[in-house]
């Protein structure tokens, strides 16, 4: 994995992506500092996936033993955003 200052990935954009196109990862540094990284799609795709997994689980360990399930937490949750009270959520769904 390389690391480019961000005034030289700009110059260099088009070659970073078919490097990132073919595999390999590009960090972006700001005054020295990494500040992002231009990688291939795949590999951030795995990583949303994993992280989404991460966050699944720690939110399970959380309901473990509150009596909540996952049913009564999506419910509350399209409840809210669709602006009813959680009482009414479940008619009908």
């Amino acid at each position: 994995m390389s690391a480019v200052p961000v005034a030289e990935a700009k110059k260099r954009l088009l070659e970073l992506v078919r490097r990132a196109e073919a595999g390999e990862a590009t960090v972006i540094e700001k005054r020295g500092v990494p500040a992002a990284v231009l990688a291939p799609y795949g590999e951030y795709a795995l990583l949303s996936r994993v992280r989404t997994y991460l966050a699944m689980q720690e939110l399970a360990r959380d309901l473990q033993g509150s009596g909540l399930t996952a049913r009564d937490l999506a419910r509350e949750a399209r409840a809210q955003l669709e602006g009813r009270s959680p009482e009414h959520a479940g008619r009908g769904a």
